[in-house]
């Protein structure tokens, strides 16, 4: 992208800058100070720089489920980086540069999305007093979820997971140009050096979705083959996998990552996958992989272009779970549970007698054991809002689980995303809520039990 046309995307086409200076401190983002003070240090000080009303927005509490949430930005909570003071935003340039290594301040800066606008695109979530730790910065935008302060009190490195990403080489084989290329060509490496018959193991028809990275535990399955079972110089090949793509933090973070790794049987605990769709126009290059054990998901996803995330924690059976206690949950839900439980919940919040949520916006697991507010927020991590129409049982195309009179007209509660596969449903108000605050306030008086 080049400057020009950054700045017209920011700034809406006004490109007259309003005499120069003024477009500067607009439009174009603080440069990074010479000297980098320590997160903490600059993490108190744009917190304490905050006027009432913006640390309103900026600052939740430590354990706000916010703190849990890693999918598509920090919606209901934050403030813009755009709207603070040139002060403010040299701060957090400051900041996204502290909280990465030397190789990660030349990476995560010069994404594709970010190169130009700098922290401009990006929010910003304190969870936590920085003066009083333990707290959480969290930075987050297109391709990114960065988060600040070492790891959580739950004792999860990086305080959770870790998302990165770069739109270069999108729809080409071998990403050219894009700034993890790299990695996956070390997983490339890796995939075509093993045995046939390792290889037929390893490679699976389809990738889970994008955001499905909880940690299942020692109870859990893992796809693809074992890394145990590879050859002395494969498995040294998964470790300086994983190192490339822990690389972009910083070393301390990245040590208690490992220190995490090596407490639940290092490398050789965990399984590793490849998918074939993520072979892009018949390559023979699998640009989607997989890492996963009991306590560890390193998941990079290089189709149509590169999102990658990365979830360690130092006890899988204990995964990071913040925010109210909703109840407990007596099996691991999916697929079609956690479907019902959120049809559950639009039924409740709207008093339709019928709701859909569809199969396919399904994204994780609810873990079995104690549910807390932010597992619901990574359960539900589209941040859909809620949708209410009607529609006449003839012109429905998805299947709500009866079988519809075809002259009747049916009151549907679904989310936009869920009302676009129902067919010619009227949309006749919108609620303006989050179905994973419908959800968190349908448990507080449903058990898990009640709600399978």
């Amino acid at each position: 992208m080049r400057r020009r046309q950054a700045l017209k995307w920011l700034g809406g086409g006004t490109l007259a800058l309003a005499g120069g200076v003024a477009g500067r401190y607009l439009l174009l983002p603080p440069p990074p100070s010479a000297t980098l003070q320590s997160v903490d240090q600059l993490a108190v000080q744009l917190v304490n720089s905050m006027d009432v009303e913006t640390r309103s927005l900026a600052c939740v509490e430590y354990d706000h489920p916010l703190r849990q949430y890693h999918n598509r930005g920090v919606n209901g909570g934050g403030v813009a980086a755009r709207s603070l003071t040139w002060e403010q935003r040299g701060l957090v340039t400051d900041l996204l540069y502290a909280g990465l290594s030397g190789v990660g301040r030349d990476r995560i800066p010069d994404e594709f999305f970010l190169k130009w606008p700098g922290v401009q695109l990006t929010n910003v979530l304190v969870c936590g007093n920085p003066s009083q730790p333990p707290y959480q910065l969290v930075l987050t935008g297109p391709h990114l979820n960065l988060r600040l302060g070492g790891q959580s009190r739950e004792a999860v490195a990086f305080g959770g997971p870790q998302v990165y990403g770069d739109q270069r080489g999108n729809g080409r084989p071998g990403l050219p140009g894009n700034l993890y290329r790299y990695q996956f060509e070390t997983a490339q490496r890796l995939f075509v050096s093993l045995p046939r018959s390792q290889q037929q193991l390893a490679l699976l028809p389809s990738a889970p979705i994008q955001t499905q990275i909880e940690l299942q535990g020692t109870a859990g399955v893992f796809a693809g083959i074992s890394v145990a079972t590879l050859a002395p110089d494969h498995r040294a090949m998964v470790r300086t996998l994983i190192d490339a793509m822990v690389s972009t933090y910083p070393p301390d973070d990245v040590a208690y990552a490992w220190q995490c790794l090596d407490n639940n049987g290092g490398v050789d605990n965990l399984s590793l996958a490849y998918y074939q769709d993520g072979e892009v126009d018949n390559s023979g290059q699998y640009q989607i992989f997989r890492l996963e054990g009991p306590a560890a998901v390193f998941y990079f996803r290089g189709a149509p272009h590169v999102h990658a995330f990365i979830n360690v924690a130092m006890n899988g059976d204990v995964p990071l779970s913040v925010g109210e206690l909703l109840g407990q949950n007596p099996v691991v839900r999916t697929g079609e549970a956690v479907k019902r439980l959120f049809e559950r919940a639009l039924c409740a919040h709207t008093g339709c007698d019928h709701a859909f949520y569809p199969a396919d916006s399904v994204v994780g697991r609810l873990p079995a054991g104690p549910i807390r507010a932010g597992d619901i927020y990574t359960l539900e991590s589209w941040q859909e809002r809620i949708v209410i129409g009607e529609i006449r049982g003839s012109d429905l195309r998805a299947s709500l689980g009866f079988k519809p009179e075809r002259s009747r007209i049916y009151a549907i509660a679904t989310t936009r995303y869920g009302a676009s596969q129902l067919g010619q449903l009227l949309v006749t108000r919108k609620s303006g809520t989050l179905l994973r605050d419908a959800t968190v306030a349908y448990l507080r008086t449903h058990d898990l039990t009640s709600a399978a």
